[in-house]
C-alpha cells in the first residue's frame, strides 16, 4: 500500500493561487505599452497584447496570441536602423508558442516569416516568404520566443529560480533568472513594489543565428544581462527592464497597461 502523501497547507494554498493567476492571465485581454530609451531618448515604442486567437483555424491547441507591434521613433539615428515590426505569437495553454509570426520591415531587412513548433517531435519548421529562407531545426521542450517567455514569467514564483530556453531566429539559448531584490519603483502606471530579476544567457550550441530584426535578434549577449522589474503582486507586469549592452545600457519603460 502505497503511503498517503501530506503536503504542507502553505505548500497547497501557494499551488492553488498560481493556478488561479495563470487562469485569470490566459482567459483575458491585457494590453502593455512600452517605451525604449536609449542615452536618454524614447528611440522606440512597443504594444503588446494578449487577445483571443479567432483569426486563425487550426487543429492544434491554441489557446491565445500575444500581438506586438513595435515602431521607432524619431531618434532612430542611436539605433542605426528604423523599423515597424510585428510579431504574433498563437500559444498554448502554457504559453509556449505553436504558431510565430514576424512581420519585419526595418530600413536594413525585410522578413515575412511563420515558424510553427511541434513540441511533440521537439522540431521547428521556419519559412520566410521575402527571402525565401526555409530551415526545419531542433527545439527543447521549454523553448519560448522572447515575448511567449516574458508572459510564461508571470505565471511563475519571481522570487526563486528557473531555467528555460528561448528561440533566437533559429538559434536555441538557455537562460536562468534570479531574484535580486524587492524595490519600489515610480513609473508612468504609479508608485509599485517590484521583484528585481536578473537574466542570464548560456549558448546550447554553436549554431550560428538567422538574420533577422534588430529588436529581439540582437538582445542575447552571455556577456550581457537583462534585468526585468515585475511588480510585486498576482499580476507580476514587467514594468521596466535594462539590458546592460555595451557602450550604454538599453531600457525598457512601462507607460500604459489595460486589462
Amino acid at each position: 500500500m502505497k503511503p498517503k502523501i501530506i503536503y504542507p497547507k502553505s505548500q497547497i494554498i501557494n499551488y492553488l493561487a498560481n493556478i488561479l493567476f495563470f487562469t485569470f492571465s490566459i482567459l483575458n485581454a491585457e494590453t502593455l505599452t512600452f517605451s525604449i530609451d536609449y542615452l536618454g531618448f524614447s528611440v522606440a515604442s512597443v504594444v503588446m497584447t494578449l487577445q483571443d486567437s479567432d483569426d486563425i483555424q487550426n487543429d492544434i491547441d491554441i489557446q491565445k496570441k500575444i500581438a506586438v507591434q513595435a515602431v521607432s521613433s524619431r531618434f532612430t539615428t542611436l539605433l542605426k536602423n528604423t523599423f515597424d515590426n510585428t510579431y504574433t505569437s498563437y500559444i498554448d495553454h502554457n504559453f509556449r508558442p505553436l504558431i510565430y509570426q514576424r512581420g519585419i520591415q526595418q530600413s536594413n531587412f525585410q522578413e515575412e516569416a511563420t515558424v510553427e513548433y511541434h513540441f511533440d517531435t521537439l522540431q521547428a519548421s521556419y519559412y520566410d516568404s521575402v527571402n525565401e529562407r526555409s530551415e526545419t531545426y531542433q527545439i527543447l521542450g521549454n523553448t519560448r520566443d522572447f515575448f511567449t517567455t516574458l508572459y510564461y514569467l508571470r505565471t511563475l514564483d519571481l522570487q526563486q529560480s528557473h531555467e528555460l530556453t528561448l528561440d533566437v531566429a533559429g538559434k536555441i539559448i538557455l537562460i536562468s533568472t534570479r531574484h535580486t531584490g524587492v524595490e519600489t519603483l515610480r513609473t508612468n502606471i504609479g508608485r509599485v513594489r517590484t521583484n528585481k530579476v536578473e537574466i542570464y544567457f548560456t549558448w546550447y550550441d554553436d549554431k550560428e543565428k538567422m538574420q533577422s530584426d534588430i529588436l529581439t535578434n540582437n538582445l542575447y549577449n552571455e556577456d550581457n544581462i537583462l534585468i526585468f522589474w515585475f511588480t510585486n503582486d498576482e499580476n507580476q507586469i514587467p514594468v521596466k527592464s535594462q539590458y546592460t549592452r555595451k557602450p550604454f545600457p538599453v531600457y525598457w519603460s512601462i507607460t500604459n497597461h489595460t486589462g
